[in-house]
């Protein structure tokens, strides 16, 4: 009887919609990056034809950064069950430049107390830009409520099926923040205005949210992750125009210190991009034991001052376990915790020399960003610290001393 109802469900099962809701055809040439994960369809009208089962976006060579929530598409990849494949260099025509395989899965790290962080990093077996694909462009502004917004998908559509967009523009996040749905602002941001009826779809997650760089170039930066949509009451299946996206800013460094790669600003303005670039095998430069120099806090450049030290902190390991710094002008200790990625500092003591402007600003910001720090990334000789939001709060650089 099981088995008859299961046949019956099946049959009625309706064919889902092939692309985003009431969007419109994309120029694929602006959009190269994007990636679709494909997986044979379970709609019986497709009759065992391949589709779109969620989207991505290649932001290395060979690695396609995707939502967490797809894993149902991408598990078979390292369970040892049917190979996975993503088509890449997306044609006019719904076809790829290539399909690619996928041999390996990585998640970033979750922050305790908070929602997950809904990204996962697919890696494929070959280079996808010798296939036409390239890699996306990060945006690296700041997310303020009225941004213009790009959104691809394909939907759950099948091979030919032609890539559309729909335009948005970033909402305020409480719009998002329901009981019903997993959101959280420390690395989600919402996006919908209201009564469009343009929106995401089926298939359409873990695609590409796009931010158009205001420069002379005006290149669509890769911004955010299609996280889902916002159910409209306490209860039923309707839902609002608005639609949760994760903030790939949040991963951006996770990401270099897989790829080795780094961003190199292209512009002044705080809405331009960077470009990556790839392929520095050079080990990483250990987090004790080394001269860090402190050239960001908080954003804001720092110099020299008067002939002072130059701001730095080395942590000494070993079990020691304690951090000795100096901005320029008292000597700062604190002791410190590492678990992996993450980082904490105990209470800081200090000499008490009275700093003259503008060292004794710096000094206080030094002592702000121990107690702020969570974790840090290193990459080559490159070090940043973030707080628990994921934000970086400082940039600092390995220097060897003679």
């Amino acid at each position: 009887m099981r088995q008859v109802l299961i046949v019956v469900v099946m049959l009625c099962w309706s064919t889902p919609s092939l692309a985003i809701i009431e969007g419109l055809q994309a120029n694929v040439e602006s959009f190269r990056s994007y990636v679709s994960i494909r997986q044979i369809s379970p709609y019986p009208s497709h009759n065992g034809q391949e589709l779109n089962a969620c989207g991505g976006t290649l932001v290395a060579y060979n690695l396609v950064l995707t939502a967490l929530h797809c894993r149902g598409s991408f598990d078979a990849a390292v369970s040892g069950g049917t190979p996975v494949f993503v088509g890449v260099n997306l044609q006019s025509d719904g076809t790829f430049g290539a399909k690619l395989r996928v041999i390996d899965v990585l998640f970033p790290p979750v922050r305790l107390e908070s929602e997950r962080l809904d990204a996962a990093l697919l890696k494929l077996d070959s280079d996808a830009t010798e296939y036409g694909a390239e890699v996306a462009n990060f945006f690296e502004g700041g997310l303020i409520i009225g941004t213009s917004t790009t959104t691809l998908g394909l939907g759950q559509g099948l091979e030919g099926t032609p890539l559309e967009y729909y335009d948005s523009r970033i909402a305020e996040p409480e719009l998002c923040d329901t009981t019903r749905v997993d959101f959280d602002m420390a690395h989600d941001f919402c996006v919908g205005v209201s009564g469009s009826t343009q929106r995401t779809g089926y298939g359409d997650s873990g695609g590409p949210l796009y931010i158009l760089e205001n420069s002379p170039e005006a290149k669509h930066l890769f911004a955010g992750i299609v996280k889902g949509g916002v159910k409209a009451g306490p209860s039923g299946p309707e839902e609002t125009e608005n639609i949760r996206y994760t903030d790939v800013r949040k991963v951006r460094h996770w990401i270099a210190g897989i790829t080795k790669c780094y961003n190199r600003s292209v512009g002044s303005n705080v809405s331009a991009g960077n470009i990556t670039t790839c392929g520095n095998t050079s080990s990483d430069a250990s987090l004790t034991d080394t001269y860090w120099r402190i050239d960001k806090l908080f954003d804001h450049g720092v110099i020299v001052t008067n002939n002072r030290r130059e701001p730095h902190l080395v942590l000494r390991g070993d079990g020691q376990n304690t951090v000795n710094a100096t901005v320029g002008c008292n000597r700062i200790s604190a002791s410190f915790a590492q678990n992996g990625l993450g980082l904490t500092f105990g209470q800081e003591t200090s000499t008490r020399m009275a700093c003259l402007p503008p060292l004794d600003q710096l000094e206080q910001e030094f002592i702000l960003l121990l107690e702020k720090v969570e974790s840090f990334w290193i990459v080559g000789d490159s070090m940043v610290f973030l707080n628990s939001g994921g934000d970086v709060i400082a940039n600092l650089v390995a220097v060897y001393l003679p």
